[in-house]
């Protein structure tokens, strides 16, 4: 069986200001930058003006896996915070969001907090739903594309995660990698491929901060699958042509779970890290 190939979340619609961001954040010359930013700004307003929309499902608080066979067994608290892919913004069902496919994923009854909201920077999270935070079992985090795609700095979106991720603390948390923003097909080029240096840029911030939390894990979700085309990776997007479709989140949501695992049971896990790379095997990525 195929996997299909995790593809870009974030916001859909790019101001001019954002692609002023994004080309400074890539460090675009003095040279070419005028005539880039006027191809970016006509691409930005024509991605906007793209027809295709987005389901508007998104996850919701639920109770899984309750029933008869769940007597005696504590409910994992876990939530999940930041933006449109941990709110799981493209499914078309809420059954398929990521946080209740990684619900049903772990085997035992759980009690699902969502407190992502779509749009959602570092920034954002940290004032608004970071607060929230306690009590839980298991944090899943992702947030970052919308930072990419704005004014923000790298410095303020690793100090703002970085603050995130203190709150969080000791509570162990998931946190996902910046999508392939490459993939979203309904930016043109070179706007999508600067995005995509800007989101690589981005990424490596977070994964330093990352490393800093012994409570937290990254996982990659935009690693496409050796045996899967980019093109035909692009077919998997929603209707949007921006957030990814419901069998991607569930690709991603298989090694959310395998991460989550590693996390809440370490003593069975430690024998699958790899002790040079500190990797957990794919598909999970660890520090």
């Amino acid at each position: 069986m195929q996997h299909p190939a995790p593809v870009a979340t974030g916001r859909p619609r790019s101001a001019p200001w954002a692609v002023a961001g994004i080309a400074l954040g890539v460090g675009v010359g003095p040279v070419v930058g005028g005539a880039c930013f006027a191809i970016c700004a006509v691409q930005a307003r024509r991605a906007s003006r793209h027809p295709g929309v987005a389901p508007t499902v998104v996850a919701t608080d639920a109770l899984v896996g309750h029933g008869p066979d769940s007597d005696g067994v504590p409910a994992l608290r876990v939530t999940w915070v930041g933006d449109s892919l941990a709110a799981g913004i493209g499914a078309d069902h809420v059954d398929d969001t990521p946080a209740l496919v990684v619900a049903r994923l772990l085997q035992r009854p759980v009690e699902l907090r969502v407190l992502a909201v779509p749009g959602s920077k570092a920034g954002d999270v940290l004032r608004d739903q970071a607060p929230k935070l306690g009590g839980d079992d298991l944090v899943v985090l992702s947030v970052g594309a919308n930072d990419v795609a704005s004014r923000t700095s790298r410095r303020r979106y690793a100090r703002e995660l970085d603050a995130i991720l203190m709150a969080a603390a000791p509570t162990p948390t998931v946190v996902m990698s910046m999508p392939d923003i490459t993939m979203a097909d309904r930016i043109g080029q070179p706007l999508r491929w600067l995005a995509g240096l800007r989101a690589d840029y981005f990424d490596a911030a977070r994964r330093r901060v990352v490393d800093r939390h012994p409570h937290a894990v990254s996982v990659d979700v935009a690693t496409m699958p050796a045996d899967l085309s980019r093109a035909a990776g692009r077919e998997l997007l929603c209707a949007d042509r921006f957030h990814p479709g419901p069998q991607v989140y569930r690709i991603w949501a298989d090694r959310i779970a395998a991460a989550a695992h590693h996390l809440l049971h370490p003593l069975e896990g430690a024998a699958a890290v790899d002790p040079v790379t500190g990797v957990v095997p794919a598909p999970v990525l660890t520090r």
